[in-house]
Parts: structure tokens; C-alpha cells; sequence
């Protein structure tokens, strides 16, 4: 008997499976337990494993893009500036609700992006998503001088990003968020136009 399943829900599935285990610690056997596939089903939809983590990565980016955007627009009574420092401090607030398990895109990026190139191409157009989500803020926080325009708004915006992401991996260790809370503090504090360096930043 063929049974219908909703694509999406099962991507989901899997998702949460690879966000707390790994790309390598799961399995075929496992995927299709916690999404109620069978294998035949399976194969015949993804053909296989990497298709299917390649296709749960998209869905994370479609989804997440849409938070982003939702997030900015829920903060208008917020300067971008503050914004941006809410947003990310937001995110590292999340981690203990969620046991320390980081971020599913980050998490892929460091296990496999380097080692497998389809994943690798697929997790950088999700990334690159991102970047554009986030950019305008980071542009409009320029425009109302809060942040130097000296930095084009892209580099700053993958500067962010991407200390964002080794900051989380630090904090995974650690299980201490206001580390990453204070970082990215001291990073948006550091590009303020005519920025003197604090105390703690001189360290």
C-alpha cells in the first residue's frame, strides 16, 4: 500500500535528528523511524542520504530567512543598531532551552561543508540567504550613523555572521551564552563610527 507522506514534515523530521546527533551519527533505519517512512519510500523520494540532509538544509534556510525578516519587522520601534545586538543576543538566550545544541546550519557547515562539496554548495547558498537578510540592517544602521561606513555593509554583515557562528561553537562548550552575548557586544560596540576602545577590549 503506498502511503503519502507530507514531504515537509518529514524533511522537519530529519532536520531535528541531524541538529542533535550529526550528519554521521545517523542513519537510513533512523530517518525513516522518526518520519514513519519506509525505505523503498524513502529512496524512491531522496534517493539517498545526502539528498536528503541537502534537501532539510534548504528547508531550514526558506524557513529561517522568513524569521529573520519577521524578526527586524516585530523590532521597528528599535535603531537597527539595536537591533542587531537583540538579535543576536536573542539567539545566544536560546541556547539553554534548547540544551546547547547551536545552530542546525552551523552545525552541518563544520562537520561537512568542508568534506562533502554538494553539501558544502548547498549549505553556502543557505548561507549566503542569511547575509542577505541580515545586510540591510546592517546598512541602515550605517545610514543612521551607528555603525562606520568606512566597512562596506556586506563584509560587516559576514563579519557579524560568522563571529556569530565561532562564538556559538565556544558556547556549545562551555554552556556559558552570556559569553557569546558579551562578544558580540564588544564586536558592534568596536564598529561604532570614532570607536574608543574599552578596557575589556584592549585585553
Amino acid at each position: 500500500m503506498n502511503i503519502k507522506h507530507d514531504k515537509e514534515k518529514v524533511l522537519n523530521g530529519g532536520l531535528e535528528l541531524f541538529w542533535r546527533k550529526g550528519y554521521k551519527s545517523v542513519g537510513i533505519n533512523e530517518i525513516c523511524n522518526v518520519t514513519g517512512m519506509t525505505k523503498g519510500a524513502f529512496y524512491n523520494k531522496f534517493k539517498g542520504k545526502e539528498q536528503f540532509l541537502n534537501q532539510t538544509v534548504e528547508l531550514y534556510g526558506k524557513i529561517n530567512s522568513k524569521l529573520i525578516k519577521e524578526y527586524f519587522q516585530a523590532h521597528n520601534k528599535l535603531s537597527s543598531y539595536q537591533k542587531l545586538l537583540k538579535f543576536y543576543s536573542d539567539l545566544f538566550s536560546r541556547q539553554p532551552k534548547i540544551n546547547f545544541i547551536g545552530c542546525f546550519m552551523n552545525n552541518i557547515m563544520t562537520e561537512m561543508g568542508i568534506l562533502n562539496k554538494n553539501i558544502g554548495e548547498v549549505s553556502s547558498k543557505v548561507y549566503e540567504n542569511f547575509i542577505n537578510d541580515i545586510e540591510p540592517i546592517v546598512k541602515k544602521a550605517q545610514d543612521e550613523n551607528e555603525i562606520t561606513d568606512s566597512i562596506s555593509s556586506r563584509n560587516i554583515t559576514e563579519l557579524l555572521q560568522t563571529s556569530f557562528y565561532g562564538s556559538l561553537t565556544r558556547v556549545q562548550s562551555s554552556k556559558n551564552y552570556n559569553q557569546g552575548i558579551s562578544l558580540i557586544k564588544i564586536l558592534l560596540n568596536s564598529l561604532k563610527p570614532n570607536h574608543k576602545k574599552t578596557s575589556l577590549e584592549k585585553i
